[in-house]
C-alpha cells in the first residue's frame, strides 16, 4: 500500500466525517468549508497537483448551477415568490388543501429550477403564510423539502446531483425527463397522501382573505418569467440544437440578471447575494477530493469493499441500497460523486437509478439532502425548531414508499 493511498484515505475519511457532522469542537463547519479543507489537504500533501485539480473541475456542472441560481434569485427580486405566497393562501379552505398546494408548488418549481434555490426562497414565504393563517408551520415546512426533493427527480436542472449525472453520463434533457417524470408524479402523489395521514392532527388553520404584499414592478417580472420559460424550452431542445445545458443556463441567468438590474445597483447586489455560492464551493472541493481519491487508487479500494462494486457492475438493488445508506451519511451530492466513479459510464439505466435513489433517500433524515438542511436552518432563524429523531417517523415511511415506486418504474418496468 503506497503512502499516497494512505494519506488520501485519511484525508478522504476525515473530510466526509466532517461533512456529515458539520462541526468541530466548539466550531460550526459548513459543508462547503469541510470540502475545501479536504481539497486543500489533497493539494498540500501532493496527492493532487494544481494542474490535476484544475482539470478535475467540471465547469459544465458549475456553470449550470450558477445560471439556475441567478435565474431563481432574479425571479425573487421581481416578486415572483410573493405571487407564489398569495397563491398558497388564496381562499384556502383548510390545512389539508394548504399542504397539498405547498407540496405541489414546491415540486413543480423544483423540477423547473434548482431545488436548493427554490426552498431557500420558498421557506420564508411558507412561514409567513403559516403566521397569517395561525397554523403549525412544521408540517408545511417538511412538505416543502420533501416535495422539493421528489420534484427535483424529474429533470436535469432539478438538483445538483442530476446535473452532475447528466453531464457525466451524457443523458439528454428530454431523455432524462421522459424516463423520470412518470415516476416523480407517482412519488409526489404517494408522499402527499402519507403527509396528510401523518400530520392530520396538525393541519388546523384560521381561514383568512389576507394577502401578501402585491408586486409593483410587473414589467420586469413578466420579462424575467419570459426569460425563464425560454430557458426551459431551450433545455428541452438542447439535444436537437446540440447546445450545452450550462450555456443555456448561464445565458438565461445573465439575461434575467440584466433585466432586474435595470431597476438599480441595489437589485444587482441583492441577486448576487442570493446565489448560494457555498454550493459551488462545495462542488469545487468535492471535485478535487474525488480527483485525489481516483488518482491514488482509493476509489478502487472502496469499490472492492461492497458487493457488486468490485467488478464495476452492481445490480440495481445493490446500487440502490448503497446509495440510500451513503446519502444519509454524507448527503446525496457527495455520495453521487463518489459512486459515480464506481459504476460503468455507459450504463444509463444505472445512472438513472443512482439519480433517483440518492435524491429520494434524501428525505429519510434531516441531513439526507441540502434542501432539508436549508429549510431547517431558515426555520431556526424564525424560532422554529426541527427534531432529528421525531422527523424519522415521517422520513422513513416516505422514503421507503417512494423508493419502492422508483424501483418499480426504473427496474421492474
Amino acid at each position: 500500500m503506497s503512502w499516497e493511498l494512505i494519506v488520501a484515505a485519511v484525508i478522504f475519511v476525515a473530510t466526509y466525517v466532517l461533512i456529515s457532522l458539520r462541526r468541530l469542537p466548539g466550531i460550526e463547519v459548513g459543508m462547503h468549508t469541510a470540502a475545501l479543507i479536504g481539497a486543500t489537504a489533497m493539494l498540500v500533501f501532493g496527492i493532487v497537483s494544481l494542474g490535476l485539480a484544475w482539470e478535475s473541475l467540471d465547469l459544465d456542472v458549475l456553470f449550470l448551477l450558477l445560471g439556475m441560481m441567478l435565474l431563481v434569485a432574479s425571479l425573487d427580486a421581481c416578486g415572483f415568490f410573493e405571487i407564489i405566497a398569495n397563491v398558497l393562501i388564496h381562499r384556502v379552505p383548510d390545512g389539508r388543501h394548504l399542504l397539498v398546494r405547498v407540496m405541489v408548488l414546491s415540486a413543480v418549481l423544483s423540477a423547473l429550477m434548482l431545488n436548493d434555490a427554490v426552498v431557500l426562497i420558498l421557506t420564508p414565504a411558507v412561514i409567513r403564510c403559516c403566521k397569517v393563517l395561525k397554523s403549525d408551520s412544521i408540517p408545511y415546512l417538511i412538505g416543502v423539502f420533501v416535495s422539493a426533493n421528489i420534484g427535483s427527480c424529474a429533470t436535469i436542472v432539478g438538483n445538483p446531483q442530476n446535473a452532475y449525472i447528466a453531464t457525466h453520463a451524457g443523458i439528454g434533457f428530454m431523455d432524462f425527463t421522459l424516463e423520470m417524470l412518470p415516476m416523480t408524479a407517482i412519488c409526489l402523489l404517494v408522499s402527499t397522501i402519507l403527509m396528510l395521514i401523518l400530520f392530520k392532527k396538525r393541519l388546523d388553520i384560521t381561514a383568512t382573505e389576507q394577502r401578501m404584499a402585491q408586486v409593483s414592478d410587473r414589467p420586469r417580472l413578466y420579462a424575467t418569467v419570459i426569460v425563464t420559460v425560454c430557458t426551459i424550452v431551450m433545455f428541452a431542445l438542447s439535444s436537437v440544437l446540440n447546445v450545452k445545458l450550462a450555456a443555456i443556463a448561464m445565458t438565461g441567468g445573465c439575461l434575467a440578471l440584466i433585466v432586474v438590474s435595470t431597476k438599480g445597483k441595489n437589485v444587482f447586489t441583492h441577486v448576487v447575494r442570493r446565489v448560494d455560492w457555498s454550493v459551488l464551493l462545495f462542488f469545487i472541493g468535492l471535485f478535487v477530493i474525488m480527483s485525489g481519491a481516483v488518482s491514488s487508487g482509493l476509489v478502487d479500494v472502496i469499490a472492492s469493499l461492497f458487493p457488486g462494486f468490485d467488478d464495476g457492475s452492481p445490480s440495481p438493488m445493490e446500487l440502490t441500497a448503497f446509495s440510500v445508506i451513503l446519502s444519509n451519511l454524507i448527503s446525496n451530492v457527495p455520495s453521487v460523486i463518489l459512486i459515480g466513479d464506481m459504476i460503468p459510464h455507459a450504463s444509463s439505466s444505472l445512472w438513472l437509478i443512482l439519480s433517483a435513489s440518492s435524491t429520494l433517500a434524501g428525505n429519510l433524515t434531516l441531513i439526507g439532502a441540502a434542501a432539508n438542511v436549508i429549510v431547517s436552518e431558515e426555520a431556526e432563524k424564525e424560532g422554529i425548531g426541527f427534531d432529528f429523531r421525531k422527523y424519522l417517523a415521517t422520513g422513513i415511511p416516505i422514503s421507503l414508499a417512494t423508493l419502492a415506486v422508483m424501483y418499480v418504474f426504473l427496474v421492474l418496468l
